[in-house]
């Protein structure tokens, strides 16, 4: 079973590798338009986690206020994090893109010496260091092979960095202070409660005469990305019961990283440089000995 769920994560990482860099091409200018875009993106979400919630509650699940408003600060993190990575891709590559992004587990990491009783080795102080490294690698990289690339792109990779790991440290703070905690629960309104904020945001903007009107061609990456987000978060969650923490790692985020850099080389032109491939290697190694 852990073989099937982590097969299909790695398909769905196809369909949001390709889609993130169609949707980044089509992406609205306009901060109501952005709005707009998370309004409609995290309501797909969270419509099937609604129905897992429901499913819940009907067998036996629980509700509380606290796995809401974890879920609530998960939810503005994913959204931000959404943002920066569709404009970075603007700009920086889809490798680069994708490290960062992954190694937003280095900010769980760090906060687990200060709050969860999870020590770090020197080790994996040292692939911290080594990820700087890999970085800078990945940066000049993108630098040398994307005209349109400054130092916006790197702050707003970084922000894709911060915003990912502290998506994933919610994750981490609900489940150590509330080990029953409804996941279905904090799922929907990791989902749910941005998409309400983005609608009265885009609605007030609307009113307001500001008005832009999304790409036809952006719907349909919308929709897919929005299903595949969803179907990752759930079985990634479900695997942890069938396959190692460690091997999961590797497999979801390595193979994640692979399939970027297959992806971003045969449809989107990104030529493999001595940096980049040194970048990747490191990064991916990296990333690796912090999760050990």
């Amino acid at each position: 079973m852990g073989t099937l769920f982590i097969s299909i994560i790695l398909l769905m990482r196809v369909v949001q590798v390709y889609f993130s860099k169609k949707t980044s091409t089509l992406f609205p200018t306009s901060f109501t338009g952005r709005m707009k875009y998370i309004a409609i993106s995290n309501g797909i979400s969270s419509l099937p986690a609604l129905v897992l919630f429901v499913i819940s509650m009907v067998g036996g699940g629980t509700a509380d206020l606290q796995t809401v408003l974890i879920g609530l600060l998960s939810g503005v993190a994913l959204a931000c994090a959404s943002l920066c990575g569709q404009l970075a891709l603007q700009s920086g590559t889809v490798v680069m893109n994708i490290v960062f992004s992954t190694a937003g587990l280095i900010v769980p990491c760090i906060a687990g010496v200060f709050f969860f009783n999870e020590p770090m080795s020197v080790l994996q102080w040292c692939a911290i260091a080594v990820f700087i490294v890999a970085s800078l690698l990945l940066a000049s990289s993108s630098k040398q092979s994307n005209s349109k690339f400054s130092y916006k792109t790197v702050l707003l990779c970084i922000g894709s960095f911060l915003f990912n790991g502290a998506t994933m440290l919610c994750q981490k703070w609900l489940t150590f202070t509330n080990p029953n905690a409804n996941i279905s629960l904090f799922s929907f309104a990791t989902f749910a409660i941005p998409a309400i904020v983005a609608t009265l945001i885009f609605s007030l903007g609307q009113m307001k005469g500001t008005k832009e009107t999304l790409n036809n061609k952006i719907y349909l990456p919308i929709l897919l990305l929005a299903v595949a987000l969803f179907i990752i978060n759930q079985l990634a969650t479900a695997a942890t019961n069938y396959v190692s923490s460690a091997v999961l790692f590797a497999l979801i985020n390595g193979g994640h990283t692979i399939i970027a850099t297959i992806i971003s080389a045969i449809f989107f032109k990104e030529k493999i440089t001595v940096k980049s491939l040194c970048g990747l290697i490191l990064g991916i190694g990296s990333l690796l000995i912090i999760k050990i």
